[in-house]
């Protein structure tokens, strides 16, 4: 049996009682695996696949309200810039929670992004997303990367930077 089909009996196993949480922690722990580590593979695993259903299931099974680690930085930035999915603002909003510095770069490029599924945006939610993160990291690059966006050819970004810096004290 496949890892990932084995993960997903033992994880109805646990939605319906038949085991524990303890239980499905051991008996899914392939090697010791922590549940960050199985996260992150079911995350890797969806992106290679480019399957916009795994990535909504695996942020929900990454229990956001355990908090993420800075383990999950180098998958959510790949995830934030595929145009195959769903989950950008929730990635975004992720990242603004877990406020780290390597991921300065892939929100400034993020927060530029346009995807068509939410072309009905007009207000550009998914960008202040990523300029709200930027600002939460608060560090030297992340307020370099907030000037850059406040030159933005997209004025609802530029706004957005403007906006954040002026509240740093930085304009």
């Amino acid at each position: 049996m496949k890892w990932e089909e084995r993960y997903k009996e033992l994880h109805m196993s646990l939605i319906t009682g038949k085991i524990t949480e303890e239980e499905f922690i051991r008996l899914n722990s392939e090697g010791n695996q922590t549940d960050a580590e199985i996260s992150i593979r079911l995350l890797n695993k969806a992106f290679d696949d480019k399957n916009a259903d795994a990535v909504e299931e695996a942020i929900r099974e990454a229990s956001p309200s355990k908090g993420f680690s800075n383990k999950f930085s180098e998958i959510f930035c790949k995830l934030l810039q595929a145009d195959w999915h769903y989950k950008h603002e929730d990635i975004a909003r992720i990242l603004q929670e877990m406020k780290d510095p390597s991921t300065v770069d892939c929100l400034c490029k993020a927060a530029e992004l346009h995807f068509e599924y939410l072309d009905y945006d007009d207000s550009y939610q998914f960008a202040r997303k990523c300029i709200k993160a930027l600002s939460a990291i608060d560090n030297e690059a992340a307020i370099s990367k907030l000037q850059l966006l406040a030159q933005s050819s997209i004025s609802e970004v530029q706004q957005y930077a403007i906006k954040e810096l002026k509240y740093k004290g930085f304009l």
